[in-house]
């Protein structure tokens, strides 16, 4: 194999003298769809009442918009699996986190509750 060959190979479909990926426009046109499709369901479940599912809603949508933003955007879509295992593990770490956080503060409601009843002003007659 000749040199030439040998640097092509490397390139592995990248123009050469690059390191990333170049993607095509109609690509990115769709995932800019995509993201403002997203932002309108954001802002669409902040309008509606939905008790504690409009956290989850919010926090379900934001991840996908990440993941996108993320896959396209960032080219992790085109990378090695590790990098894109490594983000799966940060996306479950910080599901994990925002979980053992809302379990621990739904533990504590009642004592908020009671503060706030104990602090009310008494009515005047």
């Amino acid at each position: 194999m000749s040199e030439a060959h040998a640097a092509h190979d490397d390139h592995h479909g990248q123009l050469p003298g690059t390191i990333g990926h170049v993607s095509p426009w109609q690509t990115l046109v769709k995932v800019l769809v995509t993201l403002l499709i997203l932002t309108v369901i954001t802002v669409a479940i902040a309008q509606v009442d939905l008790g504690r599912l409009n956290v989850v809603g919010a926090i379900g949508v934001a991840c996908v918009k990440a993941s996108v933003v993320t896959l396209w955007f960032m080219h992790l879509r085109y990378d090695k699996r590790f990098n894109f295992f490594i983000l799966i593990g940060s996306f479950a770490l910080v599901a994990w986190m925002i979980g053992y956080i809302l379990f621990d503060t739904m533990l504590y409601q009642h004592n908020v509750q009671d503060y706030k009843r104990d602090r009310q002003a008494p009515a005047t007659p």
